[in-house]
């Protein structure tokens, strides 16, 4: 079991490395054909200005502009997600009348989100997922080939345009309260902030030289291929806005939280619900770093679905020869090209066979008592046997100073806290999404299309 982790939302994400990331992900995408082989804020949801062409606050809702071509209507007795069957248009630009289109107002009647900054919000979820599951994303049903409206998610129910909109929607809200409760508080952007900003309108800024490493020879046609035709240097920008702000509120509530929690409150939290931390053992044991060289036993196995004696005897020598080819020159620099050639730990092997923060419990017997006994310091070494892998060539780097007991019960009582005041903020700054208003341009038929003219 690996340490929980706070929550800290979804969205809260660097956005500018998304869409590096994201370039990416199309990139693999298109040249795969799309398939798989086998991751909180006034008055807009920007800190100061409205999107173009939305109201001032308190005019009337019913002078919003409505997309064109509606889908036929679905049972949306489950889900809100479920008021269209399809969202899905195949033409967008960032002041069309779909674009256009008002998807959520505040408790005022406000107008604070079109469906060109949603597409933002929409794709964020869509590059999440698959940043998150990877290879999995597939196993979980989804095919990157086909369009969202047209295959069912793994929400039951749900397709995944209907699964990654009802995300979205969820997001932007959280987004849109923690930003309004930012500007209540008196929190402004950084200088830094505004910058960054700013630079997205500068043809000689970094955005703008980003976009040309990538390809593109403006911001908006870079940021189109991340989120869709329907996007504008204005959304991302008004984007950027709530994100700064909810991020920076977000995270000094999140410190001050931590400075008000106690050692004795954090131990009394990890022995009430020692239950939940299943893997963590309380101990004055730190974290520790460590590499290793594994060397799996290979080739046939008896009757019993057991290595043989000589497959063990195989591969001991193996380990042996690159454990005195290391003595040789015994340095963690030497012991690091050792594992990049010949470790059989995908897990470690870029890294040298680094693994950090190790904390008691986490590894198998034999490997965990090797880097947990008493006296291990740095620099030492030796050869491990585990039943269940093989050998493995061991160097211990450090010990840390943290106890992952305290760790994890600390963070989970931040958790409990951070999750009260998103609840606390999304309820004092409720919005009505109208997901009947909703388009999403389908980035997916878009982009396969585009492959099919260049052939």
């Amino acid at each position: 079991m690996e340490e929980n982790q706070k929550k800290i939302p979804l969205w809260f994400i660097i956005p500018v490395i998304v869409l590096v990331a994201a370039v990416a992900i199309l990139i693999v995408l298109l040249v795969s054909g799309g398939k798989d082989e086998d991751k909180k804020p006034t008055e807009s949801a920007a800190l100061e200005s409205l999107p173009d062409g939305s109201e001032e606050p308190g005019e009337s809702p019913d002078e919003e502009t409505e997309p064109t071509d509606p889908t036929d209507p679905a049972d949306p007795t489950e889900s809100p997600a479920l008021a269209l069957t399809s969202y899905t248009v195949l033409e967008a630009m960032p002041t069309d009348e779909n674009m256009s289109a008002v998807v959520a107002l505040n408790a005022d009647g406000a107008q604070i989100l079109t469906n060109s900054r949603l597409q933002i919000y929409y794709w964020m979820q869509f590059y999440n997922f698959l940043s998150t599951y990877g290879d999995y994303a597939a196993m979980l049903g989804l095919d990157t080939s086909k369009p969202l409206d047209q295959q069912p998610s793994m929400a039951e129910g749900l397709t995944w345009e209907q699964y990654f909109l009802q995300q979205a929607a969820n997001h932007f809200h959280e987004d849109y309260a923690l930003a309004q409760a930012a500007l209540a508080n008196g929190y402004t952007l950084t200088a830094e902030d505004e910058a960054n900003i700013a630079d997205l309108e500068d043809p000689e800024g970094q955005f703008a030289a980003e976009a040309k490493g990538f390809g593109y020879d403006s911001v908006e046609k870079y940021l189109q291929a991340n989120f869709g035709d329907g996007v504008g240097v204005k959304d991302y920008q008004d984007y950027l806005r709530t994100y700064y702000g909810a991020y920076g509120y977000y995270m000094d509530k999140q410190d001050a939280v931590k400075a008000t929690f106690s050692k004795e409150d954090v131990e009394a939290h990890f022995d009430s619900n020692a239950e939940n931390f299943a893997g963590i053992t309380k101990t004055d044991k730190p974290n520790v770093s460590v590499r290793h060289i594994l060397i799996s036993v290979e080739g046939e196995k008896d009757e019993n679905d057991e290595f043989t004696a000589e497959a063990w005897a195989a591969a001991e020598k193996t380990a042996n020869d690159i454990y005195n080819t290391w003595l040789s020159n015994p340095t963690e620099e030497h012991f690091i090209e050792l594992a990049k050639e010949h470790t059989t730990d995908p897990g470690s092997k870029e890294n040298g066979g680094l693994y950090e923060d190790v904390y008691v419990g986490q590894m198998v017997a034999e490997f965990n008592d090797w880097c947990f006994a008493d006296g291990r310091k740095p620099g030492d070494h030796g050869i491990v046997k585990t039943s269940d892998y093989g050998y493995h060539i061991m160097y211990f780097v450090k010990q840390g100073d943290k106890l992952a007991w305290y760790e994890t019960a600390l963070q989970d009582l931040i958790k409990l806290e951070m999750n009260a005041l998103i609840d606390e903020v999304t309820a004092k700054y409720p919005i009505d999404f109208k997901y009947a208003n909703v388009r999403i341009f389908d980035m997916i038929t878009s982009r396969m299309e585009g492959m099919t003219t260049e052939e």
